[in-house]
């Protein structure tokens, strides 16, 4: 079974309105039954109002590593994480970590 190890956010940026936030964060994701085991995955937490701003006339941005959200709110952040995290298991460690990176992006994809 994996676990959350860490989520460290790594930068953040808020506009003038509440609803208006960027940030990123690194999640270490690893076998419960291993101490300090884990593989690190980075996404970013982003508002819609933030993504209509970043996003010019003629832009695409590509979703993998993205997650949009209203409110930002770390309980229902990590709830969000665990659900995916849940969703991704397998028996097979390797095949876990790869089902996780369809929603990461995952170090060892570089």
């Amino acid at each position: 079974m994996l676990t959350i190890k860490a989520l460290t956010k790594i930068y953040e940026d808020w506009g003038e309105d509440i609803d208006d936030f960027y940030t990123t964060y690194n999640v270490d994701i690893g076998p419960v039954e291993i101490n300090r085991a884990a593989d690190t995955f980075s996404f970013e937490l982003i508002s819609p109002k933030r993504l209509a701003r970043m996003t010019g006339r003629d832009d695409i941005i590509i979703g993998h590593g993205h997650f949009i959200a209203r409110d930002f709110n770390e309980n229902i952040l990590e709830a969000t994480l665990n659900r995916i995290i849940n969703k991704c298991a397998d028996n097979d460690i390797n095949k876990a970590y790869k089902n996780l990176s369809a929603y990461f992006r995952w170090e060892m994809d570089k």
